[in-house]
């Protein structure tokens, strides 16, 4: 995303005249930069990215400049709706502080030529990713197993534990900020995750990202989530046995309609810049539809604007894009709280462990229930 930046400055500055210096640091060390700066006063930075899971921590403590008076009509209809929530406070509600720039949403990635063998339509509900799981386990093993969970503890097996929880009906937090993660939605979902366990390859307790995509390129599983930037190395044929063969679309839903989880990068102004006038051109400028399809074409930067999902060039080189729009008007925002990074580190501490076999399922979500309840008070 920062070559992407980085060359949309040049462009708009050889337009404008403006310069535009763009500041890359890893994802780890980039909250912390911008909060220090803005609370010390250091008007470093005129416009920042935001991951979309920090916009309640940057809207409580008023560390953005409202977009308001900027966007007097609001942003314009292209914009994915799911998207543009994402960069108002309180969520969807409230005032704008900030404008989604990149289209980040979970997808799901099947194998079409062993759904077509085994006579399956693509699952709609777990159930049917249950059922097809088995199937091919049974009869694929030892060569490909039915799914892959992952499952290191952390944000790696939450993000992938949250489509189900919600697909079942959860609900991690609810209006009165109290945590229900030991539901019986809750259950019910982990239920059905350890059953996905069961037909997916050895070690799974342990995989984070790298392990996921290795089995996907490698051919050894048939079904799992995974974000968007994952299609360039399944279609890979330098280093993916499986070019051609894995299809996508939305996350499959059960009681509730699919729930892939959004995770848009969004882009707001500090409230300490001094330049807000000028952050705000480039800012429109660089979300537009024009950059936004410059940026897909040559960086592979996910849009979020809709129409742009259905480019035919842009289409014809992300084969996924119509699955992509589908799943973002049918993803779900993770907590709109700022004290989402000690829930997730809590309850991933438990699901791994659940998933591990070292606690129960309820024992495990009744402990990780009375935690988050600790961090909220």
């Amino acid at each position: 995303m920062s070559d992407a930046l980085s060359e949309m400055g040049k462009k708009y500055k050889e337009k404008t005249g403006i310069d535009v210096q763009v500041v890359g640091m890893p994802y780890n060390e980039l909250k912390e930069a911008i909060v220090l700066d803005i609370k010390n006063k250091g008007g470093a930075y005129d416009l920042v990215t935001l991951d979309d899971p920090w916009m309640p921590e940057f809207g409580e403590g008023k560390l953005l400049t409202n977009l308001d008076a900027f966007f007097p009509n609001g942003l314009d209809s292209d914009f994915v709706e799911k998207s543009m929530a994402l960069g108002k406070h309180p969520y969807k509600t409230g005032s704008l502080y900030a404008v989604p720039m990149v289209g980040n949403v979970q997808l799901f990635y099947y194998r079409q030529d062993l759904l077509n063998r085994y006579n399956f339509n693509p699952p709609k509900t777990w159930d049917d990713v249950v059922k097809i799981a088995k199937t091919i386990t049974e009869k694929e093993v030892p060569n490909v197993y039915g799914y892959v969970i992952r499952g290191q503890r952390g944000n790696h097996i939450v993000s992938d534990f949250l489509p189900l929880f919600w697909a079942y009906g959860g609900e991690v937090l609810d209006a009165n900020n109290v945590p229900h993660v030991n539901s019986e939605a809750g259950i019910k979902a982990m239920e059905t995750y350890l059953k996905l366990k069961k037909y997916s390859p050895k070690g799974v307790e342990a995989f984070d990202t790298d392990q996921i995509a290795n089995a996907l390129t490698q051919g050894q599983v048939a079904m799992t989530i995974a974000w968007p930037a994952w299609v360039s190395k399944v279609d890979n044929p330098e280093s993916s046995k499986v070019v051609g063969k894995i299809n996508f679309s939305v996350v499959p839903g059960q009681v509730k309609d699919s729930a892939a989880m959004i995770g848009n990068w969004l882009l707001g102004i500090p409230s300490t810049s001094s330049n807000k006038e000028e952050a705000v051109k480039f800012l429109k400028w660089v979300t537009s539809k024009e950059v936004q399809r410059e940026m897909a074409l040559k960086f592979g930067v996910p849009p979020t604007r809709k129409s742009l999902y259905s480019d035919k060039e842009l289409v014809d080189k992300y084969r996924y894009y119509p699955a992509q729009l589908d799943a973002l008007e049918h993803s779900v925002a993770r907590p709109r709280t700022p004290y989402w990074s000690q829930i997730e580190d809590v309850w991933g501490l438990y699901l791994s462990q659940i998933v591990s076999g070292q606690i129960g399922i309820k024992e495990g979500l009744d402990k990780a229930n009375s935690e988050i309840e600790k961090i909220l008070k």
